[in-house]
């Protein structure tokens, strides 16, 4: 029989990590079988079916093609709020904007990049005329400041739409040390204009206690080794795979992986979901070739790996001129059954 691993008792309690940068090709990922599994999106895809309940901070939902309209005949705006009018049209129409920046853009970009330990993305919605707000933030305190800045930022007929959650301190300090790993972060910043602020998490994964952990992976779109983590509020992390049980190979380029094991005979590390519960952070690192040879070992200090992961792939693109990679996180919440 395989070894198997309670998530209360793991070497490493399940909680992992990551930040980002902008980057190329993306590891989509798909939600266990344990609730209705949607189909794989990419890493840049917004929350979706995974986010909270969104809080919307107008009264009532505000009137998009008539900001639409009154975008289009800039005499007849009527009762608009300029304020709106301007941010619907930089959105709308980034390049009208100045050579020098787009003031409304910095600005909201300023608001996200102040809040501490967070990773946060607002994402235009034109017609709903909304602004989304995504990601994690350290503390709920947060949360009003941040939704009152932007509104004022938006104007009073285009909503703030609350889908942050929480990530508490330690788990999301862990992001800057993966950041500096050296591997971009998927991004669809740069080309969609409809978004500002870093790419947070790709999904949310949801677990009750009792169930076995594994999860669903998407390789990138060229051959590539891919390397999954959790990181615990504890400062170590814990290899998913590869792992004694989970050997190293090489994925063919958009190909299914699976993470841990769904059934008793099934290879790979088997986890079963216990207490504590609540947010946890995985990282799927993926390289055009190997980082490392050899099983580390199941269960070690966060930082120096960390440290030695930064070196092999500093190695790696001297030594290969074609190396490319990239890396993605998600959080996995876990509750009572």
């Amino acid at each position: 029989a395989e070894p198997a691993i309670t998530l209360a008792d793991a070497p490493a309690p399940l909680s992992a990590a990551a930040t980002a940068q902008p980057g190329a090709a993306a590891l989509p990922q798909a939600a266990p079988a344990s609730q209705p599994s949607p189909e794989a999106q990419p890493v840049s895809a917004p929350l979706a079916d995974t986010a909270p309940p969104a809080r919307q901070t107008p009264a009532l939902l505000p009137d998009a093609p008539r900001i639409k309209a009154a975008l289009a005949f800039q005499g007849g705006s009527g009762d608009i709020d300029p304020v709106s009018l301007a941010a619907f049209q930089s959105f709308m129409q980034p390049g009208d904007a100045p050579a020098e920046g787009d003031p409304l853009r910095d600005g909201i970009s300023g608001i996200l990049a102040a809040v501490p330990c967070s990773r946060l993305q607002a994402a235009f919605v034109p017609e709903t005329a909304t602004l989304e707000l995504r990601g994690h933030l350290p503390e709920d305190g947060l949360r009003n400041p941040i939704l009152a800045a932007l509104q004022a930022q938006m104007g009073a007929d285009i909503t703030v739409s609350d889908q942050m959650r929480l990530l508490p301190r330690p788990q999301c300090g862990a992001l800057a040390g993966i950041a500096r790993v050296g591997l971009p972060q998927s991004t669809d910043q740069i080309t969609n204009p409809l978004l500002v602020g870093a790419d947070a998490h790709a999904r949310v994964l949801d677990y009750s206690g009792g169930e076995r952990l594994f999860f669903d992976l998407t390789a990138p779109d060229y051959p590539a080794y891919v390397y999954v983590d959790y990181f615990d509020a504890g400062g170590a992390v814990l290899h998913l795979s590869p792992n004694e049980l989970a050997p190293l190979a090489q994925a063919a380029p958009k190909s299914a992986l699976r993470v841990g094991a769904k059934e008793a005979g099934d290879a790979g590390l088997h986890i079963t979901v216990g207490p504590p519960y609540g947010q946890e952070i995985a990282v799927a690192f993926a390289a055009s070739h190997p980082l490392y040879d050899g099983p580390r070992p199941l269960s070690e200090p966060a930082a120096p790996y960390l440290g030695f992961l930064r070196a092999q792939v500093a190695d790696a693109r001297t030594q290969y001129a074609d190396f490319k990679g990239e890396w993605v996180y998600f959080l996995i919440t876990t509750h009572a059954p």
